[in-house]
C-alpha cells in the first residue's frame, strides 16, 4: 500500500469516527441492542446479508466522493480485520468486547 493511500484512508477513519461521535449515546446503546438481538437469533449469514443490503441502498443514493469515501472506510476496516486476524465467527465474548468498544468512542 502506498503512502498516499494509507494517508488517504487514515484520513477517511478519522472522518467516519467524527460521525460515529455525533451519533447520541442513547442511538448506539439502541442500535447495539437491536444488532445483537439479531445477531445471535439469526447468526453471521443473516447480518452480512444485512450489511451487503444496507450499503448498496447507501451507495446507489450516494454522491461519487461520498461513495468513494464511504468503499474506502469499508476497505480500510475490511483491512484492518484481516490484519488483526480477526476470527470469522467470534464467540460471545469477543463480540460483546468489539461493541463495548465502539460505544466508548
Amino acid at each position: 500500500m502506498n503512502d498516499d493511500l494509507q494517508q488517504s484512508l487514515d484520513d477517511n477513519a478519522k472522518q467516519w469516527q467524527a460521525l460515529s461521535l455525533s451519533i447520541s449515546t442513547t442511538e448506539k446503546v439502541a442500535f447495539a441492542a437491536r444488532h445483537d438481538q439479531l445477531f445471535v437469533t439469526y447468526g453471521a449469514s443473516f447480518m452480512a446479508h444485512v450489511y451487503r443490503t444496507a450499503f448498496e441502498q447507501v451507495l446507489e443514493n450516494t454522491p461519487d466522493d461520498e461513495r468513494r469515501r464511504l468503499l474506502a472506510a469499508l476497505h480500510q476496516a475490511m483491512e484492518g480485520a484481516i490484519v488483526a486476524r480477526h476470527s470469522t465467527h467470534p464467540s460471545k465474548a469477543e463480540c460483546n468486547a468489539c461493541h463495548a468498544r465502539i460505544l466508548l468512542l
